[in-house]
């Protein structure tokens, strides 16, 4: 997500939470019942909102959590005597409480809280308690990185802060659930019938033609029962081909994204799978599905057990009719059910006709031309629609001009005006789909040819989406990036054929994934770079070079890293030119920079990129990304140690969401952590540990796949060194299931955390590794540090012979020290310590990481032990001096003294 566009999200949502004012309590007792999920006695205001005297505000039902709340403006002035009398209160009449929640609805002031946090500490009543103090800025990050994800919440939330309301229906363009039609006619029967299915199985399957209603129904049984529910997510047709495919698909809110079958796992969600052409196995989906989680299916070809939605009864079908105001004499009404029955479209598109100046007399004359309902009402379709020409024609032609069914709302709101999309659900030509989308009926879109948008019409839509995309790029909502998602073919075809609009290609480069980059619609980005030199550059041409060259980059990395690396020198001086171009913002300058700076980190340049990146920071417009790229140059420079331990303290000291740092840089820090020199690393571990654990325990829990790849990195340094944080976060993680373990990144992930695991579990220490080495085995394409990592496994599982078989098939056995130092394992594990003493030894010649010396000569005074070599103790004793990590550097000192070599030191 856009970093500035989530820091304007918590600075307006922490805003309004500012003005709940007297009813704060009653705001944060339920936002904390949301939060929490535990059951919660709010005794702090009585039936009528009024506040109670000498009562904890809320306390869990077990004690151990209370609350108190106040929007006292002076909250976080020193000395800070309302928190001091609220914490008070809380320990002396709640002496259980573990954890004291202290919410204001004012801005924390960082300084006095830090100070007041830190006298607290030492109360010897707060000895083994934790303390909760949040202001405004806290609440609305927690809103934004958890609660926004329940539709539920946001609703109960809305009345004290509608800011909450606005935000999600801006953000949650993502997959959200379409309202039911209102002129929808009641079918009591098949709601009935739908909750029982529903209510009885974890997925259910809706059949029937095309223009049945199937989505109707499904977006009538959510809305009815949103209550139920914390999520209400809908996929539309070509989504989902197998349940596999639900491990790929994310949901976005708050500007987030997060993995739908994490979701459908941990939280209550109803998901919608709209229009499924190819068969679905309803038992894998229900695999996906937590307890409180269910599935709908709507396809048109029955399957075993699906409800075959039924056609409209006869009195529906009059109701329908009387409903839209075109009552239809019972003549006439004998002939139209003798041709089309109750099928629901084509009444509906018969009622369109006639509101739109259709005689019924025409009407009987084009059910009699067509005969029986025939392919789904499409030849009715065809002659009903010629009829509403005149009358919908503009509308319409937005589709045929498109080449699709959908679009999104908000682009036809700029193109038709709202009074255009209300003609179009008037008419009856609209069928569900996700909010923020208007889709016509598959019937009614099969009618649509060229002859609906002339070519000046095509035109004049051209250019307004040009204009929406420009005017929403740098909006903080997700205007550009929906209707480039929902246009995408549209916007392909208009590049493809040569549109020399930047708009259009930075959608596209914003919207692809790297396998999906089309090279011939990108263009050369020095090309286009050198025809901007000499003037301003127009909206978004520099970005979407910008963009080009990075996107270009990650497309030819899938083919080769040689090829890759090629490509980007040969584009590198596309930075230089844009960086010349007259007229750029900072923002513009900085990005350049930046963006240059990791190609040059990237071909192998690190201090000239480290010096564009300090530019960058020092500069009007810093970005925390930056931090980040000077971090990966300056964690394996002593020389630069100070200022690295800055930019790191700059990042963690926020939460995601503040100040522009989102989960991507905060996981992406502590991914790098453990390559550190351990003479800074420890420390800022250390000191860091509690927002280590709390990003990572958080992105978990909401799908955030980066969360585990960050965890198992860390993890192994954790292990060792900081074995009670390892465990706390393994405890508070969510079990990976077949359907987490999608890709062999996944896989690794979790084959690295079991591993890790298995160091600190004793008796389980077995069942953990075998975990671990099937997830390895059930990689598909192996990293060769993934393999590095099996042979190790191996070895410690007491198989060293088949660890050694992998690290033979090894290519650069001779020059990697660390396949070299496994090697020595194997060989002193099977007995051949001779042959281990020659590995070790060229491992050890090779070593360029001092940090990671420590644990070669240790290795090596085992292999001179066994082989009675007397002065074998040096290796040891230079192990513990080498030594860059505490407890590391605790282990070795005891074994220098059960050896006897403590003088040595």
């Amino acid at each position: 997500m856009n970093p500035k566009r989530k820091t304007a999200q918590i600075d307006s949502l922490a805003e309004a939470i500012g003005y709940v004012a007297t009813d704060f309590e009653r705001f944060g007792g339920l936002f904390l019942d949301a939060l929490l999920e535990v059951p919660m006695n709010h005794q702090g205001t009585n039936l009528v909102g009024y506040p109670v005297g000498g009562v904890v505000d809320t306390v869990s039902d077990d004690g151990r959590i209370v609350a108190e709340y106040s929007d006292a403006s002076d909250y976080f002035e020193r000395p800070m005597s309302k928190a001091e009398g609220d914490l008070r209160k809380a320990l002396g009449r709640k002496p259980s409480a573990h954890d004291i929640f202290l919410l204001s609805g004012r801005r924390k002031r960082p300084q006095i809280a830090q100070e007041f946090e830190a006298i607290v500490r030492t109360w010897p009543e707060m000895q083994g308690r934790t303390l909760h103090l949040w202001g405004a800025e806290e609440i609305a990050t927690e809103l934004i990185e958890k609660l926004i994800f329940s539709d539920t919440t946001v609703r109960r939330l809305a009345p004290f802060i509608p800011e909450l309301q606005r935000i999600r229906d801006e953000e949650a363009v993502s997959r959200l659930a379409p309202a039911p039609e209102r002129h929808r006619i009641p079918r009591l029967g098949v709601e009935a019938e739908l909750s029982r299915r529903i209510s009885a199985n974890p997925v259910t399957t809706i059949s029937g033609i095309g223009g049945l209603g199937k989505s109707a129904a499904a977006a009538a049984y959510a809305a009815d029962h949103e209550d139920d529910y914390d999520l209400i997510i809908w996929l539309e047709a070509g989504e989902v081909h197998r349940p596999e495919d639900l491990q790929s698909l994310a949901l976005v809110r708050g500007g987030e994204a997060r993995n739908i079958t994490a979701l459908l796992r941990t939280r209550a969600c109803l998901l919608v799978i709209d229009d499924v052409r190819l068969a679905l196995s309803e038992p894998r989906l229900a695999e996906l599905c937590g307890p409180r989680s269910r599935i709908i299916l709507t396809q048109r070809t029955a399957s075993p057990g699906s409800y075959e939605l039924p056609m409209l009864t006869r009195t529906e079908a009059q109701s329908l009719f009387d409903h839209e105001g075109t009552a239809c004499p019972p003549a006439t009404f004998d002939i139209i059910w003798s041709k089309v029955g109750g099928h629901p479209l084509s009444l509906s598109l018969i009622g369109a006709a006639v509101r739109g100046g259709a005689k019924w007399a025409e009407i009987i004359l084009d059910c009699e031309a067509v005969g029986e309902l025939e392919h789904d009402g499409q030849r009715l379709a065809d002659r009903l629609l010629d009829r509403l020409r005149t009358t919908l024609g503009r509308e319409l032609s937005v589709f045929a001009w498109a080449g699709q069914p959908n679009c999104g709302q908000e682009f036809l709101e700029h193109v038709i005006r709202p009074l255009g999309i209300r003609k179009l659900r008037s008419y009856g030509l609209t069928t569900a789909d996700r909010s923020g989308v208007i889709r016509l009926h598959d019937v009614v879109f099969a009618a649509l040819n060229d002859e609906w948008c002339s070519r000046p019409r095509r035109s004049e839509l051209d250019s307004a989406l040009e204009t929406y995309l420009l005017s929403s790029a740098d909006e903080t909502g997700l205007r550009f990036w929906t209707i480039a998602r929902i246009l995408r073919p549209k916007i392909e075809k208009l590049v493809a054929e040569k549109s020399p609009s930047a708009a259009f290609r930075y959608a596209l480069l914003s919207v692809w994934d790297p396998g999906e980059l089309q090279p011939e619609l990108v263009g050369d980005p020095l090309v286009i770079a050198e025809a901007l030199i000499g003037r301003s550059p127009a909206p978004l041409e520099v970005i979407a070079v910008i963009e080009a060259i990075e996107q270009l980059f990650f497309y030819d990395k899938l083919k080769d890293d040689g090829i890759a690396k090629k490509g980007l020198r040969e584009r590198l001086a596309a930075f230089d030119i844009l960086a010349e171009l007259p007229g750029l913002t900072d923002r513009q300058t900085a990005e350049v920079q930046h963006h240059k700076g990791k190609a040059l980190k990237r071909l192998g340049g690190p201090d000239a990129a480290a010096e564009l990146f300090e530019r960058v920071l020092s500069g009007p417009s810093p970005l925390h990304e930056t931090r980040l790229q000077l971090i990966d140059i300056y964690r394996v420079s002593p020389a630069k140690v100070d200022r690295a331990i800055q930019l790191v303290d700059d990042i963690l000291g926020h939460r995601a969401g503040q100040e522009g740092v989102t989960y991507s840089v905060l996981l992406g820090l502590i991914e790098r952590l453990p390559w550190g020199s351990g003479s800074w690393r420890a420390g800022l571990i250390q000191r860091h540990s509690e927002a280590i654990e709390r990003t990572i325990v958080e992105a978990a829990n909401v799908g955030v796949l980066q969360a585990f790849r960050a965890f198992a990195a860390l993890g192994r340094y954790l292990s060792t060194e900081e074995p009670a944080l390892f465990q706390r976060i393994l405890q508070r993680l969510p079990e990976p299931t077949a359907d987490s373990l999608q890709t062999d990144s996944d896989r690794f992930s979790w084959a690295e955390i079991f591993f890790e695991a298995s160091r600190l579990q004793g008796d389980d220490a077995p069942r953990l590794q075998a975990e671990a080495l099937a997830l390895h085995e059930a990689e598909v394409r192996p990293q060769r540090f993934h393999l590095q990592r099996r042979a190790e496994l191996l070895i410690e599982m007491g198989r060293p012979g088949d660890g050694e078989l992998l690290l033979r098939e090894r290519d650069d056995l001779e020059t990697n020290e660390w396949l070299q130092r496994l090697m020595a394992r194997a060989r002193f594990a099977q007995g051949d310590a001779p042959d281990a003493l020659i590995w070790i030894n060229k491992a050890l010649d090779r070593l360029k990481a001092d940090h990671f010396r420590s644990e070669f000569l240790e290795l090596r005074y085992d292999i001179r032990s066994r082989l009675g070599e007397v002065c074998a103790g040096e290796d040891l004793m230079n192990a513990w001096r080498s030594s860059q990590k505490n407890a590391e550097t605790a282990r070795l000192r005891a074994r220098l003294d059960d050896a006897g070599l403590s003088t040595l030191s």
